[in-house]
């Protein structure tokens, strides 16, 4: 009898995050994810896809020179990485200033331009690789590792659509959830949490090496 197909549909910042801010965590960020996937699958599965979903900070280039050579190395290991765009937005200072750099409607308020980046399409994609994947037909088994709560609604109406799917939450590290899994609760779903063993078995090898070009893991990600 052939095993069911898994797929897994990876929220990268939302692991990155969770695992960067848990203290002693910090050496399991050169994370082989097609390893940890197969962690959570059952007895009768097989992974047939991981989708890891992200974006390159392109404003900070030694981070995002690190990043795409996490990348490059797990595509070797066969995840498939969709990529998101960060965009630039201006933001004003609302801190309490008596001597505001730019004063307005007489309040003691900074009133300083600065820019920050937000990350945009990364929840879209996730919800859209779901909804396709799920109604083509590419799986037997959908499992979501987040714990972004706006994801409730594409993991909702993937059930919906294909409710012989099994679906599954794998929540990362110290994340903050709650509405996620009580929703997982409401529908039936079943979720798992990654803790640190799953985490140290799941490291890729300090290189990586691909045809021509090898991916070392960064010093201070030990």
């Amino acid at each position: 009898m052939s095993r069911k197909r898994a797929s897994f549909f990876i929220d990268g910042f939302n692991l990155y995050h969770s695992i960067a801010n848990t203290r002693g965590f910090n050496r399991y960020k050169w994370l082989n994810l097609w390893s940890l996937c197969g962690k959570f699958i059952t007895a009768s599965e097989e992974i047939n896809n991981v989708f890891y979903f992200t974006a390159y900070a392109n404003w900070k280039p030694s981070s995002a020179s690190r990043h795409r050579a996490y990348v490059a190395a797990n595509q070797c290991f066969g995840c498939q990485p969709i990529f998101g765009k960060f965009i630039e937005k201006d933001r004003v200072s609302l801190v309490e200033c008596s001597q505001p750099c730019a004063p307005k409607n007489g309040k003691n308020k900074c009133n300083k331009t600065f820019k920050i980046h937000e990350e945009k399409m990364t929840d879209v994609n996730i919800a859209v690789q779901l909804l396709k994947t799920c109604v083509t037909g590419v799986c037997d088994a959908a499992y979501l590792v987040s714990g972004d709560n706006d994801l409730i609604p594409a993991l909702v109406t993937a059930h919906e659509l294909c409710p012989t799917i099994d679906f599954r939450v794998v929540i990362p590290p110290n994340a903050k959830a709650r509405s996620l899994t009580k929703a997982c609760l409401e529908h039936g779903f079943k979720y798992l949490s990654i803790n640190e063993k799953h985490l140290a078995a799941s490291q890729l090898p300090n290189s990586v090496i691909s045809g021509y070009k090898t991916y070392t893991r960064p010093n201070h990600w030990t």
